[in-house]
């Protein structure tokens, strides 16, 4: 996999940016990516340092539309910590 493929989009929710002032950012990642292949592709996309990286797989909810039972999809979740001093830049 390559870099683009890795990560797919920011996470932007009220708990997202809470935590982004402790210089952790979130991030929907592909469900095959691994702890080191994350790291490597934050920090190639972006051009900043990594300290550490946490991974949350998220079981997709059943949801009733109009009687009929369905699921939403699943995905991964990385949080990813950088190092001290460095932000990303705004996108």
């Amino acid at each position: 996999m390559d870099k683009w493929s890795i990560i797919k989009r920011r996470v932007i929710s009220e708990k997202a940016f809470s935590v982004q002032d402790f210089g952790k950012y979130v991030f929907v990642v592909d469900r095959r990516a691994n702890k080191p292949e994350i790291k490597k592709a934050v920090e190639a996309i972006f051009n900043v340092g990594v300290d550490n990286v946490s991974i949350i797989n998220r079981k997709g909810k059943i949801k009733v539309f109009k009687g009929i039972k369905g699921r939403k999809p699943s995905f991964k979740k990385a949080i990813v910590t950088l190092k001290e001093g460095e932000t990303l830049k705004e996108l």
